[in-house]
């Protein structure tokens, strides 16, 4: 699998833009634990992609009859 085409963790920005929700809403699915952050360095913070993977899944199953 090629990284580069699927990162294995997002960018707050980015990961907001998949989800097509806020920043805040990213911030607020992390503290529900629904949404897995992992710092990089001092400053930066990822979304894992698992995480953002996962949750479409729960939500689609919750969709789903």
């Amino acid at each position: 699998m090629n990284t580069a085409q699927h990162p294995l963790a997002y960018q707050i920005n980015h990961a907001a833009a998949k989800l097509d929700v806020s920043r805040a809403t990213i911030y607020r699915l992390v503290k529900d634990k629904h949404l897995t952050l992992v710092k990089v360095g001092k400053r930066a913070s990822r979304i894992t992609a698992k995480s953002i993977h996962d949750y479409l899944e729960s939500r689609c199953g919750d969709n789903a009859g």
